[in-house]
């Protein structure tokens, strides 16, 4: 080997060790800022059995969430077993069986505070510090895995942030590590949606309401229930029992024909907070053949409130033939009908399992209904105010002239 090759091949070396050396002290110092890919992937949980999978916690400092698969739904179990919505429980269960590594980032135990990853259970670690660990396990009670969810990783996107200043930034990874293990990784998975709050995994289906022919409220007090009624779906509705000098304004109930066409509700009331409302009482029939009885507390300073519902059916079961139809349209007709049929009764068993809950809602479910009998009449003193104002609008009559005197 000549000399001038030597020399080369020493300062290659050299080159290559100043840069790990660069390497080696930004790792140290202030973490990895770029989220790297690689060729062979490399899994978190190589052999996660991701069919055996019965109970997901997930646990932070001040909170805890279980959801355990029932017979038929994804539970929760600090809701009473409610269900869970299953996509969003499938996706996460997903989501860690799929889990690359795409960074190993050499971290002491004394530094995993930085990065989020103590344990939330040591009285000594702060909320800041603390990490989010999950627990998978199978329905024997056998742990499948267990990750600990550190600080999520950011990127530069190389542009300024017009708002607080610096650099714009993305979350593009999260900190992790097994709870088997010391080793710390990034991943690009920043499971935005593991937190152990119990109602943001509720499953959100609810009862709707539709075509209503007929509408009720009743109180403690008597004089403040009504009931509203119309003979077909075009039509207005009418104050049933009108008492003498009482006349409904339309415009005061038009907003109660679409009541409870999409209402939704923020949580499920479980163990000493339940208590059944009764404040309000609501009966609802449908042109379609439903009857739901809805009944509402009193609000509290939040505008939130507890719910019950109950439904019925009186649908018909067997179509009635029109006049002079013919085989074909006969069997179009009771297609169609069946195939409603069919509808009618899978809403009924979906709402039928509301029964027995009581649901935290945002008072605007029942705005539009509820009122008292006088908010949805005319109001009479503005009628007398017209009346006088007509009276006083009306113009003077001129008085008589006076008799000619007598010549």
């Amino acid at each position: 080997m000549g000399l001038k090759t030597l020399i080369r091949l020493l300062g290659v070396l050299l080159i290559c060790a100043v840069v790990f050396g660069i390497v080696k002290c930004a790792s140290r110092g202030q973490g990895v800022t770029t989220v790297e890919s690689s060729e062979t992937k490399r899994k978190v949980f190589p052999d996660f059995q991701i069919n055996d999978v019965a109970k997901i916690e997930l646990r932070e400092k001040e909170n805890t969430l279980t959801i355990n698969r029932g017979k038929e739904n994804w539970e929760i179990a600090e809701r009473g077993g409610y269900p869970a919505d299953s996509k969003k429980v499938v996706d996460l269960i997903r989501s860690v069986w799929d889990l690359d590594i795409a960074q190993p980032v050499p971290l002491q135990r004394s530094q995993y505070g930085r990065v989020k990853l103590l344990d939330p259970g040591a009285e000594s670690v702060s909320a800041e510090e603390a990490a989010t660990v999950m627990t998978i396990s199978n329905a024997a009670g056998e742990e499948l895995g267990s990750i600990w969810l550190g600080k999520v990783h950011e990127a530069s996107e190389g542009r300024p942030n017009p708002f607080s200043g610096g650099m714009m930034m993305n979350d593009v990874g999260r900190y992790v590590k097994r709870g088997d293990s010391a080793a710390v990784y990034i991943v690009k998975e920043v499971f935005q949606d593991a937190e152990p709050k119990a109602k943001d995994w509720l499953d959100d289906e609810f009862f709707e309401i539709s075509k209503i022919k007929s509408i009720s409220r009743k109180t403690s007090k008597p004089e403040e229930s009504w009931s509203l009624s119309r003979e077909e779906l075009s039509g207005d509705f009418t104050l049933v029992d009108a008492k003498e000098g009482e006349e409904l304004d339309p415009t005061k109930v038009t907003a109660m024909k679409s009541a409870f066409s999409n209402p939704q509700f923020d949580d499920v009331f479980v163990g000493d907070d339940v208590k059944v409302p009764s404040s309000n009482v609501f009966t609802i029939e449908t042109f379609d053949g439903f009857t739901y009885v809805i009944s509402a507390g009193e609000k509290n300073d939040s505008n939130e409130l507890p719910l019950t519902v109950k439904v019925s059916e009186s649908f018909e079961k067997t179509r009635k033939e029109g006049e002079e139809e013919s085989d074909e349209e006969k069997k179009a007709e009771d297609e169609k009908f069946a195939k409603e049929l069919e509808a009618k009764k899978e809403k009924l068993a979906k709402e039928k399992k509301l029964e027995g809950k009581v649901f935290q809602v945002r008072s605007f479910v029942i705005d539009s209904i509820n009122k008292t009998r006088a908010e949805i009449l005319k109001e009479k003193k503005e009628e007398d105010e017209d009346a006088g104002a007509e009276e006083a609008a009306a113009p003077t009559p001129p008085a008589p002239a006076p008799p000619a005197e007598e010549k």
